[in-house]
């Protein structure tokens, strides 16, 4: 993650450049201040009006440096965050497929959101006030060593002991900040659960169960961002107590030495002025570090939640399926239950295969072999020739379309639906409608193709969505069509048709896994696989 947020530095660096002119035309400000403070007590009108003069002018300079200052912060904050959103998504769609599906989605919604505003807020802002603030100390420390070195060493030394005070105090934010992440996860977790149980739970009257969990969530979230924000007030009290009675020892001491004649009552004002840009960068940084170092187990777990716990590397390409694929001795495991033993079977391109056999039987995970979404526990999947293990995801999946039964819709268009925002000629698309049992469907949409689907097809029927899935991969042109229990929301006319339409397609390889047999099509098919008992018959 931190790499992806480095390639923002260049921003950082122009914000800081821009802060930096404009920090040092300010502490130049409070010199002529100083001037014209003095030049009105010695009674010298005449340099009074000229320093005056001058110090309108840089008053009018300000003014845009302070206006490009903010815009350049937010240039910074902007790029860098959109580029570590960017570095997260591709790395979380380079996850193995298996892999994601055994995680909770929450973990990954959690990063891209309260995660993502804690790298935001207490990381991205951190560094640049970190810069900011070290640029203010330094222009103070110059503006002030011009006048009294001995004061300015009084003020250090004030400013390092409540730095050391307050940088002990937030040690323990790290771990508060780690803790509210977890907290998070589990909450978006429990949202995302609730929601899609929403029907569930009005049905079976769960509602107080539902408010009971809620607000034990919440308020552990709430009491988590309580103590968080109850050691960072400790700690701001403690910085504005010492930054309070350093300014005033400063200020007597100023006094005193401007009674003895060491320095000009202009002096006074400059060094008081000053003390405030020492000391405010001075207790900014040490706000700001305990945060940005509580952002480490951010990056941390963001990082790991997107590693591949297999790292095989992939160096075949499959530019085209030719032959066969052909399973030699697999045998497939979920942990320490067995579901594949010892399988020999061989797709043959081009031909049809409908695989069956009791649910838990293994057949899904057959299927799932074939799709490249496991790898076998034993034996090998060769595909002409090539060790399915060997051949990349990317140029494996531009060969096959998936029909599933869950099937899942953009809120979109029907055609970006059906195209999956790929370009085909309308005569493509129309092709894939007629054959899929569409037609009569988009004809009757009030605005055809560009009718839109809400929330994931929710104003559409299920047996409209599994036509949609088809149509996607008959328009695909796919050298391997898998189904996944394709036909379950189809009526049996339409199933039949589409199966059919399916069966005569030449030199396209079909692999359907399914509960639903047809007897007027089930001889269509080159072979049946029976999956049980661990087995393909």
């Amino acid at each position: 993650m931190k790499k992806a947020i480095n390639r923002g530095i260049p921003y950082l660096i122009l914000a800081l450049l821009i802060f930096a002119m404009a920090a040092g035309l300010d502490g130049y400000m409070s010199i002529k201040i100083m001037r014209i403070v003095d030049h009105a007590l010695d009674g010298n009108m005449g340099l009074f009006k000229k320093e005056a003069i001058e110090g309108f002018i840089l008053a009018g300079i300000l003014l845009p440096l302070y206006l490009l200052t903010s815009i350049t912060r937010g240039l910074y904050i902007n790029r860098s965050l959109v580029k570590s959103k960017i570095y997260y998504i591709e790395s979380l769609f380079k996850k193995n497929i298996n892999e994601f599906q055994e995680e909770n989605n929450a973990k990954y919604l959690s990063a891209l959101t309260n995660d993502m505003n804690n790298v935001e807020q207490k990381y991205l802002v951190g560094i640049y006030e970190t810069g900011a603030s070290f640029i203010s100390f330094l222009v103070s420390f110059i503006v002030m060593a011009s006048v009294s070195p001995l004061v300015l060493f009084i003020g250090i030394g004030i400013s390092a002991l409540s730095a050391l005070l307050t940088m002990i105090l937030g040690k323990p934010l790290q771990r508060h900040e780690r803790q509210r992440s977890d907290l998070f996860e589990g909450y978006t977790s429990y949202i995302k659960e609730v929601l899609g149980a929403f029907q569930i739970i009005k049905a079976n009257n769960l509602n107080d169960k539902v408010k009971k969990d809620f607000f034990k969530k919440s308020k552990d979230i709430q009491y988590k961002g309580y103590i968080i924000d109850k050691i960072s007030t400790y700690i701001s009290a403690l910085q504005q107590f010492i930054m309070m009675m350093s300014i005033f020892l400063i200020f007597m001491i100023s006094v005193y030495m401007a009674i003895k004649g060491s320095i000009t009552a202009g002096a006074v004002i400059l060094i008081v002025n000053n003390m405030e840009g020492m000391f405010f960068p001075l207790m900014n940084l040490t706000d700001i570090f305990p945060k940005i170092i509580s952002v480490k187990s951010l990056f941390e777990k963001m990082d790991h939640s997107l590693k591949n716990h297999d790292d095989y590397e992939e160096t075949l390409d499959l530019d085209d399926f030719k032959h066969s694929i052909d399973f030699k001795n697999v045998s497939f495991s979920y942990d320490d239950n067995e579901v594949l033993q010892n399988i020999d079977i061989s797709i043959k391109k081009g031909e049809k295969y409908l695989i069956v056999g009791p649910s838990g039987g293994g057949k899904s995970t057959l299927l799932k072999l074939l799709r490249k979404y496991f790898n076998p526990t034993k034996g090998e999947i060769l595909i002409d020739g090539k060790n399915l293990r060997d051949v990349k995801k990317e140029s494996y999946f531009k060969n096959i379309s998936n029909v599933e039964q869950q099937v899942f819709l953009f809120e979109d268009t029907v055609r970006n639906n059906i195209t999956l925002y790929k370009d085909y000629s309308d005569e493509e698309i129309n092709l894939a409608i007629e054959r899929a049992g569409l037609s009569d469907f988009v004809k009757g949409l009030p605005n055809g193709l560009d009718t839109m689907i809400y929330d994931n097809g929710k104003n559409i029927s299920g047996g409209e969505r599994s036509r949609i899935a088809i149509a996607r991969g008959l328009l695909a042109n796919a050298k391997i069509i898998f189904l996944d229990e394709a036909f379950a929301s189809l009526d049996s006319k339409v199933a039949q048709e589409i199966e059919k339409t399916l069966l005569s397609l030449e030199g396209v390889t079909v692999v359907n896994v399914s509960h639903v047999i047809f007897k007027e099509t089930k001889d269509k098919y080159n072979k049946v696989f029976i999956v049980k008992n661990k087995a393909v018959v």
